[in-house]
């Protein structure tokens, strides 16, 4: 299974377009330490939260249930290392697997007598957390991702852009952490799925066409916003050669998210110091994904959806007749909340990777000017 699979299995929507799901209380499974404990909690379960991140951090898992009779204070009392694993689903869906979790936390409420389950999704061990200082040189961002797999005794996919490392330090840091600063300053998305390592440039991400075309009435609710001000056109890192005894640069330049937008260029921006040994390609790289996150994150929001089990973080979505916030949009995170008093609901976290005019936009010559009217207002 490759990384683009593994960050969309649960994409979720069928054909080209999104459409209001009829089922708003899914059926569910739950496993602790593989014994499927779904009977003993159909009448105690209250809720199911889970939350699945692109990359930077493990995917969670909360449940909460009555415990009347606390077994969950006793006899079921989590113990170190003990995993949970759920499967939800409709007629329509089929039953989805969301993974398996390892319990982090048991919360306890009373009155009513509550008790509420935190997990994480499994893969992060204590080999993962380890201080591992080493240094990096006369390699690539490829080899590095592998050699720390394989220290790790994880499998790799993803596709990992071609990048030449002069030299990288991975300080007091754990290899999930160095990892995850790879991920951030090169451009790719890091996860860790089960014995997987994912590692994805996010150019190859913003490259997927949209499993689904989401309308109005596609969405319970929706909230974006559009950074006016400040968002940077151009990011420069900055470097010095010792050798040389020069200082060395790279510059990138942004193209603007609405190209017909009648919007004054701004003028701000990003600068990157770049660390000690970095080569030109590193440099360029490192300006090239501090840019991109920068204008990707210009127009970002969440919307909500009833009943459908199945999105997740990584695939790409386009919103319609939104105006200027139509296009295309990367889903960041997704967050399901099951309750029993209220049924399903996805929130999902996005940002636009391309804007995608609902109609042909006019050409300047087309659109009425208003010169006139200020011209007669200010007479």
């Amino acid at each position: 299974m490759d990384a683009m699979t593994i960050l969309q299995t649960l994409s979720g929507f069928s054909g080209a377009s999104g459409n209001t799901h009829p089922v708003t209380m899914p059926d569910y499974l739950i496993k602790y330490e593989g014994k499927d404990i779904t009977a003993d909690l159909k009448y105690s379960l209250l809720g199911i939260s889970y939350t699945d991140y692109l990359g930077g951090q493990s995917d969670e898992l909360q449940v909460s249930f009555e415990d009347t009779d606390g077994r969950w204070l006793r006899t079921w009392y989590p113990e170190q290392g003990d995993a949970l694993s759920l499967s939800v689903g409709d007629q329509f869906t089929g039953m989805v697997s969301w993974g398996s979790f390892e319990i982090a936390e048991i919360e306890y409420e009373h009155p009513p007598s509550t008790v509420t389950i935190k997990a994480l999704s499994t893969g992060i061990t204590r080999a993962n957390r380890t201080l591992q200082p080493k240094a990096y040189e006369k390699t690539t961002l490829d080899k590095i991702v592998r050699t720390i797999a394989a220290r790790l005794k994880l499998s790799v996919t993803g596709t990992v852009a071609k990048i030449d490392i002069e030299r990288v330090t991975q300080y007091q840091e754990s290899d999930v952490e160095f990892l995850t600063r790879l991920a951030r300053e090169y451009g790719h998305t890091f996860k860790i799925v089960d014995k997987t390592l994912v590692f994805q440039a996010n150019v190859e991400l913003a490259k997927q066409e949209p499993v689904a075309v989401l309308n109005p009435a596609d969405i319970k609710r929706i909230r974006l916003r559009d950074l006016i001000k400040g968002v940077p056109d151009e990011a420069v890192v900055t470097g010095y050669d010792a050798k040389n005894k020069q200082k060395r640069q790279a510059r990138r330049k942004a193209k603007p998210r609405r190209p017909n937008a009648k919007r004054p260029t701004t003028t701000d921006t990003l600068h990157i110091v770049a660390n000690r040994g970095e080569s030109d390609q590193q440099m360029a790289a490192r300006a090239d994904a501090a840019l991109d996150e920068a204008q990707q994150s210009q127009v970002a929001g969440t919307f909500s959806m009833l009943g459908n089990v199945n999105p997740v973080a990584g695939p790409v979505i386009q919103l319609k007749g939104y105006g200027k916030f139509s296009g295309k949009y990367l889903v960041k995170r997704a967050h399901h909340e099951i309750k029993k008093s209220s049924g399903h609901e996805a929130e999902l976290e996005v940002k636009m990777i391309e804007y995608v005019p609902d109609e042909p936009e006019k050409t300047e010559a087309q659109t009425p000017s208003t010169d006139g009217v200020r011209t007669a207002t200010g007479a």
